[in-house]
């Protein structure tokens, strides 16, 4: 076998339903890969009704923000092939072809995956009672929200899913407190995995964008790589950088 990352450890903190691909190519290079998931998406409290109400009256709204793939995909379930006449904007270029190829019409996309990027570009409403329907995980950083209102959006906010933590193998654990390095692509995946492990081991934390680097920043991580463009091209990218290192 060969490889670049031959002989390294990785752990791999995805949602299981969301690591096949990645996994399968740190294994195709070497690695022996640890798959821990921290992340598990779960419906909403509600069951999803709040969506599925707001995706009835959805051409009432001039524009629908959805700000992961996650969102993404939940929205065009709910749509059922039905394709809606109102404007998107997507945060990273997988959350906006989930959208795309449902047939939403996807009019903006920041050139960086990442929230306050897409508040700097945005305008202002034409009318005062404009209105943009966010659909979100139910933890969200507020900035996004609370910087659409100080434009003078009207936001109406749906929770489309839960982020929560999933049971941890122990066996796959201890095995990650010798890893060469670990893989984040969240700041839920990072927080998780630090709390249960309660040192920053391993040190070498490769990061999908510059909102997961920086909570591995501030829980020790020594050795921060961070994805360019945020996505898991861009985590490869990382791996590749870090093993030439």
């Amino acid at each position: 076998m060969s490889g670049f990352l031959l002989g390294k450890t990785v752990v791999l903190t995805r949602a299981k339903d969301q690591s096949a691909s990645l996994s399968e190519f740190l294994c195709k290079e070497g690695a022996d890969v640890i798959e821990l998931p921290m992340v598990e998406i779960q419906d909403p409290e509600d069951g999803g009704i709040a969506l599925e109400s707001s995706v009835r009256e959805i051409n009432n709204y001039e524009w629908v923000v959805v700000t992961s793939p996650n969102a993404a995909n939940r929205i065009t379930e709910v749509l059922g092939g039905v394709i809606p006449t109102t404007s998107f904007a997507a945060v990273g270029t997988q959350t906006a072809n989930a959208l795309t190829e449902a047939g939403c019409q996807v009019k903006h996309v920041p050139k960086k995956a990442v929230g306050e990027l897409l508040l700097s570009e945005f305008v202002s409403p034409s009318k005062k009672e404009s209105k943009i329907l966010f659909i979100r995980a139910e933890k969200v950083r507020p900035l996004l929200a609370n910087g659409l209102r100080d434009l003078g959006w009207i936001v109406e906010e749906v929770i489309a899913y839960r982020n929560i933590q999933p049971p941890v193998d122990e066996e796959r654990f201890n095995q990650a407190r010798k890893a060469d390095a670990i893989i984040f692509a969240s700041t839920s995946a990072v927080n998780r995995y630090t709390e249960l492990m309660k040192i920053p081991v391993p040190e070498t934390a490769l990061c999908i964008g510059p909102i997961t680097a920086k909570a591995a920043r501030d829980r020790g991580y020594k050795h921060i790589y961070q994805a360019d463009p945020y996505s898991v091209g861009g985590l490869i990218l990382a791996a590749r950088e870090w093993a030439a290192n």
